[in-house]
């Protein structure tokens, strides 16, 4: 589904935040990326959904070559693929219900699909009693199901998650955590960047350790990789 070959990443201040990566993440794998602030994870996650472009190197996703992809073609490639962050995003002027079903809006979905989906999404995520909410009525932890079930209405085959347990608790970031699992059980590839170590160490998934821009470890049901 992933396949990173030789990338770079220089920023303009010459910092390079990338350097020499490869990677490759097969269909239906849940894979950590962990390591330090500054390691390059944001930075591999941005290249992924074609936000920056690499120096050098080859790039893609779900047998697309995001090299040669145009901005005209970039919606088309980011229909495919889930995306959650730390900070949820969701449309505050909307409810529930309307946040998730934009997604589906934004693909031309029929609205018997929509109203079937969006309902199949919030039972997944233990949120159908709160389809009439607004995002300032909920607690971070039902937000971020929110925004889990919105990347996830298109059934998009790969789901990126950059911190998505950030903000939360602990008893909220085990129940997102769950959810991710869930998606992967129904064959989601999910590509989860965070610095939750305790989760890390316990789901016992394949685990890739960056550190000043390179790969340094990846296990398989690994830990955390910890950093002499």
């Amino acid at each position: 589904m992933i396949i990173v070959e030789n990338i770079s990443k220089t920023y303009s201040s010459g910092a390079p935040a990338l350097n020499g990566v490869d990677l490759r993440v097969e269909k239906g794998e849940f894979v950590f990326v962990v390591g330090n602030s500054g390691s390059g994870k944001s930075t591999l996650i941005k290249l992924l959904l074609k936000e920056l472009e690499p120096t050098t190197g080859k790039i893609y996703v779900n047998k697309k070559f995001l090299n040669k992809i145009t901005r005209k073609r970039l919606p088309m490639l980011r229909r495919d693929i889930g995306v959650v962050f730390q900070d949820f995003r969701l449309l505050t002027d909307r409810n529930v219900f309307e946040n998730i079903a934009f997604a589906q809006k934004v693909v031309e979905a029929p609205a018997r699909q929509i109203r079937g989906q969006v309902l199949a999404m919030l039972s997944m995520v233990g949120l159908l009693d709160k389809y009439k909410s607004f995002p300032n009525e909920l607690s971070g932890g039902e937000q971020q199901r929110v925004a889990i079930a919105r990347a996830l209405v298109n059934n998009p085959s790969i789901l990126l998650c950059d911190e998505p347990t950030g903000n939360l608790d602990p008893v909220n970031s085990w129940e997102i955590m769950k959810i991710l699992d869930e998606a992967n059980k129904r064959g989601t590839t999910v590509l989860v960047v965070t610095h939750n170590m305790e989760i890390v160490q316990a789901m016992k998934k394949r685990t890739i350790t960056m550190s000043g821009g390179k790969i340094i470890s990846d296990v398989e049901k690994g830990g955390y990789f910890y950093e002499d």
